[in-house]
C-alpha cells in the first residue's frame, strides 16, 4: 500500500481550504453565467441593448468572477503553506475598504446600501470570513503552531478529498439558505416570496430543509475527514454513509417501481447514490486495512 504523509494544516487552514473552494466554484459559475448571457442574449431579451452595454456589464461580472478566483487561489496557497498567507490576507484587507469606501459613499449620498444583498455578503465574506482567517493564519504562523501530518494510505487519501467535497456540498447549501435568510430579513417575507414566485410558506420550507441538508453534509463531511486520518474512528463515518446510500436506494427503487424509469427520482439522486456508495466502499476498505496489513504479513497481529 502507498503511504504518504498528509500536508500539515491546523484548523484555521482547514477552514480557509474550504471556504478558498466555495469562493472558486462561485466564480467559476459567474464566469459560465456571463459567457451563457452574452451567448444566449437573444433569447433573455438582450438582443436590441447596445453592445457597450452587454460588454460593460459582462465586465463587471468577469471582473468580480476574477477576484473571486484570485482570492481563492491565494487562499489555497496559504491553506498549504502558512507562511504565504501575506498576499491574501493584504487582498482582503483591501477589499475589506474597498466596501468600506462604498458604503461612506452610498451613506454620503443618502443612500444606506449595508444591507444591498451585494453589499452584505461582500462584507460578511471579505471583512468577517476571509480576514478573520487569515489573521489567525498569520498569527499561528508568527508563534509556531502547525497542523499534525497523518499517513495516509491511496484509499485514505481518496476518501479524504470525497469528504472534502461533502464538506464544500454543504457549505454551498448553507450558503444558499443564508442568502434566503437575508431575503427574507431585507424584503420581508411575503414581497421576497412573491418575487420568486413561491409562497412564505413554501419558502421557509425550503429554507429550513436547506439548513438541516447543510448541517447534515458537513457533519458527515467532517466524520469522513476524522476517518481518513484516523482509520480506527471510521465507523460512524460508514455508518452514515451506508444509512445515505440506503435512502437513495429506496428513492431510486421506488422512482423505478412507480414510473418505470431510471432517472425518475432524479439524476441529482442517482449520482448521489454512486456518490455514497464509492464513499461506503472506501470506508469498508479503510475498515479493512489492518486486518489485510495482517493477512499479508506486513505486520504483526496485535
Amino acid at each position: 500500500m502507498s503511504v504518504k504523509p498528509s500536508v500539515p494544516r491546523t484548523l484555521a487552514q482547514v477552514t480557509l481550504r474550504v471556504v478558498s473552494a466555495i469562493m472558486a466554484i462561485l466564480g467559476g459559475l459567474m464566469v459560465l453565467g456571463a459567457a451563457l448571457v452574452f451567448v444566449y442574449r437573444d433569447r433573455l431579451g438582450l438582443a436590441e441593448e447596445s453592445t457597450w452595454t452587454i460588454f460593460t456589464y459582462g465586465g463587471i461580472i468577469l471582473a468580480a468572477a476574477a477576484l473571486l478566483i484570485v482570492t481563492a487561489l491565494l487562499g489555497l496557497r496559504a491553506s498549504d503553506d502558512s507562511s504565504k498567507v501575506g498576499p491574501y490576507r493584504a487582498l482582503c484587507y483591501f477589499v475589506g475598504l474597498v466596501i468600506l469606501v462604498a458604503i461612506v459613499w452610498g451613506w454620503g449620498m443618502g443612500m444606506f446600501i449595508l444591507f444591498n444583498p451585494v453589499v452584505l455578503v461582500s462584507t460578511v465574506t471579505y471583512v468577517i470570513v476571509c480576514s478573520q482567517l487569515a489573521d489567525k493564519v498569520a498569527f499561528e504562523h508568527e508563534h509556531g503552531v502547525v497542523g499534525e501530518t497523518f499517513l495516509r494510505t491511496g484509499r485514505q487519501r481518496t476518501l479524504h478529498l470525497l469528504s472534502e467535497v461533502i464538506i464544500v456540498k454543504g457549505a454551498l447549501v448553507g450558503l444558499v439558505a443564508g442568502v434566503m435568510a437575508v431575503g427574507f430579513y431585507a424584503m420581508g417575507d411575503a414581497s421576497f416570496a412573491s418575487s420568486l414566485g413561491a409562497s412564505s410558506a413554501d419558502l421557509k420550507g425550503i429554507l429550513v430543509s436547506n439548513a438541516v441538508a447543510a448541517a447534515v453534509n458537513i457533519a458527515v463531511g467532517g466524520l469522513g475527514i476524522l476517518g481518513s486520518n484516523r482509520p480506527e474512528k471510521i465507523g460512524p463515518f460508514f455508518a452514515a454513509a451506508c444509512v445515505a446510500f440506503t435512502l437513495d436506494a429506496v428513492r431510486v427503487v421506488t422512482g423505478i417501481v412507480m414510473s418505470s424509469a431510471l432517472l425518475s427520482a432524479g439524476v441529482d439522486v442517482l449520482l448521489d447514490l454512486v456518490y455514497m456508495g464509492s464513499c461506503a466502499w472506501l470506508a469498508w476498505k479503510i475498515w479493512r486495512q489492518p486486518r489485510e496489513l495482517v493477512d499479508k504479513r506486513l505486520i504483526a497481529e496485535q
